[in-house]
């Protein structure tokens, strides 16, 4: 069976903590390559504070996008109250009168930062030169203008330095991810020089048997029928790469979780000695040198109370 060193940064955090153990136990034995434990564990210590890192850095973004979108906003409802207070001034439509109040080639509002920071630089420059203008309403003040153009400033360029910083701290995970596979690798690489291929230590380092076979597929198509009053015949086709199979049963209101009944090697099996009048589940799991499948699909069957029928004379009496 191959063992596959994941290409996830986050799932090689548990794969390089299951290797650990089996290094420390057998690495004087397997002359595996001296303080490899202690230099899993480090790496292993870098590459979660990377993760971490990481994590942070993407809420940190996430953060940041948020404030610019509300400085957006923000920028936009200013703007388009500027706008209405100019009309009775100017025209109710564009002219090149409306450039000077950062509006070009129309009266609509853009969502682009670069052009909404054009139209606050050229508005607040304007109203700064005509202080007369804000005399009657805050809006057409040059302080308010100029304190949402640094708004805006302040809030983009936040937003560049949390992708930077998430860009780098995606850089540094990676590069302590391989680091962590690199040392997996070697593990690997010494293992299938010191171990048989079905050497049942291959599993204390988190691998698999390099000569197992893939785990078999869960059996289907199972059928289950009473026999009698108290036995079940079960029946299957062959499922791919099982060499045997596993019987399971659970008596409903009796068992708390599925029982173990038998193994075989056969496409059948027969449960016997259940409880009278009880309702049983009946499931299978396919085996190989690989390991188990996950269960079949549950069948339900009822056992019959045991009880004969009566005869028409016990019936009239």
């Amino acid at each position: 069976m191959k063992n596959t060193i994941t290409s996830s940064p986050v799932k090689l955090i548990p794969q390089v903590a299951l290797a650990i153990p089996g290094v420390i136990k057998y690495g004087t034995i397997l002359e595996l390559p001296a303080n490899m434990g202690t230099s899993m564990e480090s790496k292993r210590g870098a590459l979660i504070v990377a993760d971490s890192n990481y994590e942070q850095a993407r809420i940190d973004l996430r953060n940041a996008t948020a404030a610019r979108r509300l400085a957006i906003r923000k920028v936009r409802n200013h703007i388009r109250a500027v706008r209405e207070l100019v009309k009775p001034m100017l025209t109710p439509n564009f002219s090149q009168a409306w450039e000077a109040f950062g509006f070009v080639g129309s009266l609509k509002v853009s969502t682009k930062v670069s052009s909404l920071l054009l139209a606050l630089t050229r508005m607040g420059s304007h109203l700064e030169a005509n202080p007369d203008l804000g005399a009657d309403d805050p809006n057409l003040a040059a302080t308010k203008t100029k304190a949402l153009e640094t708004l805006l400033v302040v809030a983009n360029t936040t937003v560049n330095k949390r992708k930077g910083a998430l860009q780098r701290s995606l850089e540094e995970r990676a590069a302590k991810a391989e680091e962590v596979r690199y040392i997996l690798r070697e593990l690997s690489s010494a293992l299938r020089l010191k171990l048989a291929s079905l050497d049942s230590r291959w599993v204390e380092f988190g691998f698999n048997k390099v000569g197992a076979q893939p785990t078999p597929d869960a059996p289907t198509g199972v059928t289950a029928v009473l026999i009698g009053t108290n036995a079940i015949s079960v029946k299957w086709p062959a499922a791919p790469r099982a060499e045997h199979y596993r019987g399971w049963k659970r008596v409903v209101g009796v068992d708390a979780e599925m029982v173990f009944v038998g193994s075989t090697s056969d496409l059948d099996l027969l449960m016997e000695e259940l409880p009278s009048d009880s309702e049983v589940e009946v499931a299978l799991s396919a085996v190989n040198n690989g390991g188990e499948s996950v269960m079949s699909t549950v069948v339900v069957v009822k056992t019959s109370s045991g009880e004969l029928p009566k005869t028409s004379n016990e019936m009239d009496a």
